[in-house]
């Protein structure tokens, strides 16, 4: 079955009303010719019933007085009745009427020797046998204006049944006229007006704050392609929100971790300080015991103030210094800086084309990517395995696509909503304080970007950052060169 789209439909429904509209135009117009040919002829037929009772009269006049006038008219009258049949015939081409007519020519022609006889036969000086060509006469006469009754009223029973067959066909058109109406009806509620039905109640759920898509089937068409840009608005609509709920919760973290810093960092330091002092005092040999404790106090009070600075830089509120840069060259110092960090038996590829230009903060978006990158060697906990940094351009061509992928041990789906919240980390006591992905939610959110994760238990996880391509339409092709290798 061939699938047309809404203007096509709309086109063919067009053509199909218009089609219609004119064949039965053109029947109607052929029925009305029809009609008037009808009314001409019985107009003809009128006339000849006319003359017919014409002839009577003077023949009846002729009969009683003789008189020459009379005798003159019915011979006038008789040869206009003559050649008016043949006219008829001629101009209307009947082909159903001949039997009429040709009877009434007939007579007519045998009514006129029969008269003209009467005369010459019968006149006031002559009475007896001749005067019974009187009843011959009046008997053919009658036969006159029986044959041109008969072919009046032929004509209505015709002009009837024509005026009955037009109603019915007028009926049979205006129904499939009016049939065709509610099949274009329904096809514009199914086409348009039932999917925007569908439209209007999702748009309003998602006022409401529920956020549902609308079915939409395999086929083509532009109403269906309004739909399914709703439907992916819908899960953008979606992913936005918990972004920003994502960001109030963090702002909201941030103002709470601020103040909390401020208050434990002057303990910490007092008690580092008195710890080294007490360290300094004291004989190590004499009180190895005491000298330990001292020494774990001032460890655990170093970590507690690495804390304590992670808090204080997720919270301060940074200034950015954007500039266009190379993301192929931003990679590279990252794979310098991570290479001391990679464990035997894992390796790290990289694929960043050479013509994507950013507008960033070079330094926080190297400490974002160094945070992602070392994150993602310390999820494969069992080498060998891959990490990958890779991207490309979005198809408008505004934004970079970065992935830091890796094939480690996963994240648990429960996890996913809560891996940008600070303190939160799934690695061992020790090995991390749960504050780097939310230092780079904030560093990537604060340069009009985003970030998303997806993972599966077992087969790796994949950060994907989101951020502007540098748009200069005065640099040329060389420029954009040298940036790129600046």
């Amino acid at each position: 079955m061939i699938a047309l789209n809404l203007r096509q439909k709309m086109m063919g429904c067009f053509c199909l009303h218009l089609f219609f509209y004119v064949v039965i135009g053109v029947t109607l117009l052929k029925e009305f010719e029809l009609f008037n040919e009808d009314v001409t002829l019985m107009m003809h037929a009128g006339n000849l019933s006319n003359i017919c009772l014409e002839i009577r009269r003077y023949e009846k006049n002729f009969i009683i007085g003789h008189e020459t006038d009379d005798f003159t008219k019915v011979l006038e009258y008789t040869d206009e009745a003559l050649s008016l049949v043949p006219q008829v015939i001629k101009e209307l081409k009947i082909g159903s009427h001949p039997v009429h007519l040709q009877n009434l020519t007939t007579t007519l022609e045998s009514y006129r020797d029969g008269f003209m006889e009467f005369k010459e036969r019968c006149t006031p000086n002559k009475e007896g046998k001749e005067c019974s060509l009187r009843s011959v006469v009046r008997s053919k006469g009658q036969a006159l204006v029986e044959i041109s009754d008969d072919f009046v009223q032929f004509e209505q029973e015709r002009m009837m049944a024509f005026i009955e067959n037009f109603k019915v066909q007028l009926l049979k058109a205006t129904l499939f006229l009016l049939l065709l109406s509610i099949f274009t009806i329904m096809l514009l509620y199914t086409s348009i007006i039932k999917p925007l039905k569908k439209v209007e109640k999702a748009a309003l759920d998602i006022a409401n704050g529920t956020f549902s898509t609308v079915y939409v089937d395999n086929k083509t068409g532009e109403v269906r392609s309004v739909l399914r840009a709703f439907n992916t608005m819908v899960s953008e609509l979606e992913s936005r929100q918990e972004q920003l709920f994502q960001a109030k919760k963090l702002s909201s973290i941030g103002t709470l971790a601020s103040g909390t810093a401020h208050q434990i960092n002057n303990p910490l330091n007092n008690i580092s300080t008195s710890c080294q002092l007490a360290l300094s005092e004291l004989d190590a040999e004499k009180n190895p015991f005491v000298t330990q404790m001292l020494e774990t106090i001032n460890k655990e009070t170093a970590r507690a103030g690495e804390i304590v600075r992670g808090l204080l830089e997720f919270s301060r509120a940074q200034t950015f210094s954007l500039q266009p840069y190379s993301l192929a060259k931003l990679v590279k110092k990252v794979e310098q800086l991570v290479a001391g960090e990679i464990p035997a038996g894992v390796s790290l590829e990289t694929d960043i084309p050479e013509d994507i230009i950013l507008f960033i903060d070079v330094q926080k978006v190297v400490e974002a990517l160094l945070n992602l990158t070392i994150n993602a060697l310390q999820a494969i906990q069992e080498p060998p395995g891959d990490v990958f940094i890779g991207a490309e351009k979005d198809p408008e061509k505004k934004n970079a696509l970065i992935t830091v992928a890796d094939t480690g041990v996963g994240i648990d789906e429960e996890h996913l909503q809560k891996i940008f919240d600070p303190f939160f980390t799934t690695k061992n006591a020790g090995n991390g304080t749960g504050l780097g992905l939310a230092v780079v939610y904030g560093i990537i959110k604060k340069q009009n970007g985003c970030t998303k994760v997806s993972s599966e238990k077992g087969k790796g996880t994949q950060f994907t950052i989101t951020l502007p391509l540098y748009q200069d339409p005065s640099l040329s092709n060389s420029q954009t060169s040298g940036i790129t290798n600046g």
